[in-house]
């Protein structure tokens, strides 16, 4: 399975929480208001899902950039 970085998986969430199980793991989202979804191989987020849990905010280049006129 192919999947982009940005993806947690249930076996990296288990490894961060330290829940053994799906439901371990779900219980915990849950309490710390992680989004997540459920696919084949179980449970996933995003890092995205997990940085705005935490208050973060994705940076984004281009909001931030700034026209700089050169004379």
């Amino acid at each position: 399975m192919n999947l982009s970085p940005a993806i947690v998986t249930l076996d990296q969430l288990k490894a961060a929480t330290g829940y053994d199980s799906a439901a371990g793991v779900e219980k915990c989202l849950r309490k710390n208001g992680v989004k997540f979804l459920y696919g084949k191989a179980g449970i996933y987020t995003t890092i995205d899902a997990l940085n705005a849990a935490m208050g973060l905010k994705a940076d984004n280049p281009k909001k931030n950039e700034q026209d700089i006129d050169i004379l």
